[in-house]
């Protein structure tokens, strides 16, 4: 719901003209007029009341043209409106919309701001692995090491499934992957854990010391490999 400090039913109903016609370049000369004030407050219209109901079609253009526009502005107002989106009427990277996006990020964007973006992206889609793995191709992070930096950063099931197929990568660095162990132990959480857990005996670290209540037999290490269900279904079950 819109805060009311930020319900101004002119403002709501300029903005929505500009969305319905698709004109990108009115919008953004009509913000360019606006008070800091009135600013701030189309900003919120914007990204909680319009972004969330829009077509995907449109919804993908003014998420590319506001970030253009003014990323600092607007791209965490954009970050949240996915999430938002996502939760009430769903959302996928799989669009042809967010290569747009992507292009933008990658060839024009800010180190800042493509990091903003992936990791906010990575908590989206907590389950979607697939969703995931179409994100870090189209930002071109490919890299083993780059890929471990970002998937680290966040907690969840798939993020830690894509982590584990990177860290796979890298197995013969076992120092790097006890320190990626070790960070996995101090986050906290059971999922940290329970993913540490089958990195130590998976990689056989020796190096990592702790109690560990996991218990693989030789043929689990190999399902861990085959598929996401599999993997989600062994780290539950510890």
């Amino acid at each position: 719901m819109l805060d009311n400090k930020f319900y101004n039913p002119i403002l709501v109903k300029t903005l929505n003209d500009f969305f319905k016609e698709k004109d990108w370049e009115g919008l953004v000369a009509f913000l360019k007029r606006l008070t800091n004030k009135d600013f701030r407050a189309a900003g919120e219209i914007i990204g909680s009341q319009l972004m969330p109901e829009v077509s995907t079609v449109v919804f993908w253009q003014a998420f590319y043209e506001l970030s253009a526009y003014h990323s600092k502005a607007f791209l965490v107002t954009m970050l949240k409106s996915a999430e938002l989106r996502k939760r009430q009427k769903g959302l996928t990277l799989l669009d042809e919309g967010f290569d747009k996006v992507a292009m933008y990020l990658t060839e024009s964007g800010t180190e800042i701001d493509r990091m903003k973006f992936v990791t906010f992206m990575l908590q989206v889609f907590p389950d979607e692995p697939n969703e995931l793995e179409h994100l870090l191709k189209h930002l071109k992070i490919d890299a083993p090491k780059v890929c471990v930096d970002y998937l680290l950063r966040v907690c969840n099931m798939a993020t830690y499934y894509l982590l584990f197929l990177s860290l796979r990568k890298l197995e013969h660095d076992k120092d790097y992957l006890t320190r990626c162990c070790l960070f996995l132990m101090k986050k906290g959480d059971s999922l940290s854990f329970n993913l540490a857990s089958v990195m130590k005996v998976y990689f056989d670290l020796e190096q990592v010391k702790g109690t560990f209540s996991l218990n693989l037999n030789p043929y689990q290490f190999g399902r861990l490999e085959l598929s996401y269900e599999n993997f989600k279904k062994i780290l539950q079950s510890i």
